[in-house]
């Protein structure tokens, strides 16, 4: 694990208040600054932060994690905090404002419980999903519990499944989502407690179990959640998608026509832009989108793209002609 960015610690007291910061060093790009995170409360404690020099590339998670079973690798067994990213979006927090979260010493990671009183954790901050292998902004900064004088709570973990269009999909690992084509979402809880999904980012919608991309190209993101209960940890999760461009079409493939009679072809594709029209043969020609034909012939339909937003059309319509009544 490459820790930049929160190297070294620095203890300032200014009045009453006493802030820990993370200096940055060796190029990284940004630095952490909240209270101590040593001798917290078990039962939780809300930490309040900030960030200067925040990340251009992506934004970035923040999670309380185990400490790693190697050195030098990623913390595996984490749960998340907060997502902190620049474009903004439900569920989202902005690094130029107040970051609250809250540290407990029993939490339920994604690989199993994990108790921070008999075991090394962390804070670990992590790129997002937009560059979820890039590890040059890694950075662990250990915290410390005080032990409660009474027995704490276990709180039985609770983890969210989502589908798209049936397909099981892994959080912060992003699939690929077509401009314009609905897919289905399907939600559900380990406790059975209801699943909370919004979408996180304004290249896409949701609602009704449905969620649209509203773009071709980038990036989009469902956020879901459960509330937790009395005998369940709350769940969070983020489920990125890969925006690809839509894919233009035409309403027919074949079209059958009067010898010598004139019939109007489609103008728009369905995403409304002109189509454009050409004949393999002399026995039919098509005016802008009107078609007279005397014999049978395939025409050759074309649609420009549109950057970010819809692919070309190139598609054929077969002519089929019929006797004169």
């Amino acid at each position: 694990m490459k820790r930049r960015g929160i190297s070294v610690l620095v203890t300032l007291t200014v009045g009453a208040t006493t802030l820990m910061m993370g200096v940055p060093a060796h190029g990284a790009t940004f630095t952490w600054s909240s209270q101590p995170l040593v001798n917290l409360k078990a039962e939780g404690s809300v930490i309040n932060g900030g960030f200067t020099n925040f990340p251009t590339k992506s934004g970035l998670y923040i999670q309380q994690c185990a400490a790693p079973a190697i050195a030098g690798e990623r913390p595996a067994n984490c749960l998340d905090l907060a997502w902190v990213t620049s474009a903004g979006g439900p569920g989202t927090l902005s690094p130029t404002g107040q970051i609250s979260f809250t540290l407990k010493a029993n939490i339920n990671g994604r690989q199993g419980p994990i108790n921070c009183l008999t075991s090394e954790c962390g804070l670990f901050f992590r790129l997002d999903h937009l560059a979820t292998s890039d590890k040059s902004e890694d950075s662990y900064m250990k915290i410390s519990f005080v032990a409660p004088t009474t027995a704490l709570p276990t709180l039985a973990a609770d983890s969210i499944t989502l589908t798209l269009d049936g397909k099981t999909l892994v959080k912060n690992v992003p699939v690929n989502l077509v401009y314009r084509a609905p897919a289905k979402i399907s939600a559900s809880s380990t406790s059975g407690l209801p699943v909370t999904i919004i979408s996180a980012t304004p290249e896409c919608s949701y609602s009704d179990g449905v969620i649209t991309a509203l773009k071709g190209s980038g990036l989009c993101a469902l956020n879901v959640a459960t509330a937790g209960s009395t005998t369940f940890d709350p769940a969070r999760a983020n489920f990125p998608f890969t925006l690809t461009p839509g894919a233009q079409s035409l309403a027919l493939s074949t079209i059958s026509v009067e010898k010598g009679k004139y019939r109007k072809l489609p103008a728009e594709s369905n995403f409304g832009e002109s189509i454009t029209y050409s004949s393999n043969s002399k026995n039919c020609k098509v005016t802008k989108n009107a078609l007279r034909a005397t014999g049978s012939c395939a025409l050759t339909a074309t649609a420009p793209a549109k950057e970010g937003m819809w692919s070309a059309l190139s598609a054929t319509v077969k002519v089929k002609v019929l006797k004169k009544k």
